[in-house]
C-alpha cells in the first residue's frame, strides 16, 4: 500500500479548560505525516439559532461518543477531504443543531482535522485554506470597554464599546495603537470609574454609555495624535440579552429602564448620531429582520452587523441580505459545527455583497486558529480582543503571519467597508 501522509491514523479527545475557566473539548488528529488539534470555545451570550454546545451527559458524554462514533468514522480518512469529514460528522449527529454529538465536539474535530491535514502538507494553515492569494489581513475590532453577559459584576448594560483601527501600514501598528487606547482608558479615567476585566479582556466601568464613549473617544484621539493611527468607534449591543419576553421590552438593568421597540430603535439611532458610530452589532433581538432593515436604510454612514440575528446560519444570512436587514455578519464557526459551514457562510456572505467579520467567543482558548481563518477567507474585519492571552495569542498569531507574507501582506482599507 502507498504512502499518504494525510490519511488519518489515530485521533483522540480530552477536556480541557477555557478562558472562563469552563470546561471544554479538545481533539487531537493524527496523520501519517503531522498533527492537529482544535480545543472549542464557548460563547456566554448565545443565540437562540445555534448548535447545541454539549449532548445531554456534557463533555463526558461527548468524549464516549466521540471514542464510539466518531474515531472509529474518522480513521483511515484522508484529511485533505475536510468537506466529507464535515458530512460525516453531520451524519453521525443526525440532527439540525448537533444536539445529538454537540456542536463543541464537531467543530473540535472539523477544525483539528484542517490543521492536521495543513501540517501534514508542510503549508501554513492560512495558505492551506485560502490558496496562495491569501494575503490580506483584517482590521481588528478591539472590545476595550466590556458588558452585558460578559462582565459578571454590576457594569454597562450594553456588551462591548468598540474601537477600530486604521490608516497604518501594518496589523502589528493597528495591534499596538489599540492597546495603547486600552492602557489611555486605564490612565485617564477617573479613580473608581474602571475597575477589572471581563471575560473577553475588556475593562470594566461603573459608567452608563453615554458618559463611557467620551473617555473612550479622547483616548483614541490622544494615541491618533501620537501615532497617525486614526480609529471609529463601535458598540456591540448584544439586545437578545437585553430582550424581556414577558414584557416584549428591551431592559437595561443599571437604570432599571425599559424600552418597546420603537423606543428602543430610537436609542440606538440617537447612540450613532451623537457619537458618530461606524459600527453597530445586534442592535436588536434574535428576530428582529424589520427593525435591523430599518436601522440600516436610516444610518448610512454606519455599518449594522448581525449576530444572534444569523449565528453563522447560510438560511438566516441569505434571508436577511435579501431584506437588506444588515451590512455585516458575524462568523462564528462553533456557532454552526463545521468549518465547512462555516466558509459556505462567508461565501453567501461576500455573495451579497457584505462584510464577514470573524469572531472570538467571551470562553476562548489559545489557539490560534481564527487568524489563519480570517486571513484565508480574506474578511475585512476580526473581533479577537486586545487584552488577555487568549487574546493576545491571536494577535500574536496576525503578525506571523503579516511577517510570513513579508511584502505581499496587505491590510483591509475601511474604505472598502463603506456602504
Amino acid at each position: 500500500m502507498s504512502f499518504s501522509p494525510t490519511i488519518i491514523n489515530d485521533a483522540y479527545a480530552n477536556k480541557r479548560f477555557n478562558s472562563r475557566g469552563d470546561i471544554t473539548i479538545e481533539v487531537e488528529i493524527y496523520t501519517e505525516n503531522g498533527f492537529g488539534s482544535f480545543s472549542a470555545p464557548s460563547g456566554a451570550s448565545k443565540g437562540a439559532y445555534e448548535v447545541i454546545d454539549f449532548p445531554p451527559g456534557g463533555v463526558d458524554e461527548a468524549l464516549n461518543l466521540f471514542e464510539d462514533l466518531i474515531a472509529p468514522e474518522i480513521i483511515g480518512m484522508d484529511s485533505v477531504k475536510q468537506f466529507e469529514l464535515d458530512k460525516t460528522l453531520k451524519e453521525i449527529d443526525g440532527t439540525s443543531n448537533f444536539s445529538k454529538i454537540g456542536g463543541s465536539l464537531s467543530i473540535a474535530t472539523s477544525i483539528a482535522n484542517a490543521i492536521a491535514a495543513a501540517n501534514s502538507l508542510m503549508i501554513p494553515l492560512y495558505r492551506y485554506l485560502g490558496g496562495v492569494y491569501a494575503n490580506r489581513l483584517p482590521l481588528p475590532l478591539g472590545n476595550v470597554i466590556g458588558g452585558g453577559k460578559h462582565t459578571h459584576v454590576k457594569g454597562l448594560d450594553i456588551q462591548e464599546v468598540l474601537i477600530i483601527p486604521y490608516g497604518a501600514s501594518s496589523f502589528f501598528e493597528l495591534a499596538l495603537a489599540s492597546i495603547r487606547v486600552y492602557k489611555e482608558i486605564v490612565k485617564t479615567s477617573p479613580p473608581g470609574v474602571v475597575y477589572g476585566r471581563n471575560d473577553e479582556g475588556a475593562l470594566v466601568t461603573t459608567l452608563n454609555i453615554f458618559d463611557v464613549l467620551p473617555i473612550v473617544q479622547n483616548a483614541c484621539n490622544k494615541v491618533s495624535k501620537e501615532t497617525n493611527v486614526k480609529f471609529k468607534l463601535g458598540i456591540d449591543v448584544a439586545a437578545s440579552s437585553l430582550w424581556n419576553s414577558k414584557s416584549n421590552k428591551y431592559c437595561l438593568p443599571s437604570t432599571d429602564t425599559c424600552y418597546d421597540e420603537d423606543a428602543f430603535y430610537k436609542f440606538i439611532l440617537n447612540l450613532i448620531n451623537k457619537f458618530d458610530l461606524f459600527y453597530v452589532e445586534d442592535p436588536f433581538m434574535e428576530n428582529s429582520f424589520t427593525s435591523f432593515a430599518r436601522l440600516r436604510d436610516e444610518a448610512e454612514t454606519c455599518i449594522i452587523c448581525a449576530d444572534d440575528l444569523t449565528a453563522t446560519n447560510v438560511e438566516r444570512i441569505r434571508y436577511g441580505a435579501s431584506i437588506k436587514a444588515f451590512d455585516a455578519v458575524i462568523i462564528k464557526p462553533n456557532q454552526v459545527g463545521t468549518l465547512s459551514d462555516a466558509i459556505s457562510a462567508i461565501q453567501v456572505t461576500f455573495s451579497y455583497g457584505l462584510i464577514p467579520v470573524c469572531s472570538h467567543r467571551s470562553g476562548e482558548t489559545v489557539d490560534t486558529f481564527l487568524s489563519h481563518f480570517a486571513v484565508a477567507t480574506g474578511s475585512p474585519l476580526v473581533k479577537c480582543g486586545i487584552m488577555g492571552g487568549e487574546r493576545v495569542s491571536k494577535i500574536n498569531e496576525f503578525i506571523r503571519i503579516e511577517e510570513d507574507l513579508g511584502e505581499w501582506s496587505k491590510i483591509s482599507e475601511l474604505e472598502r467597508l463603506l456602504k
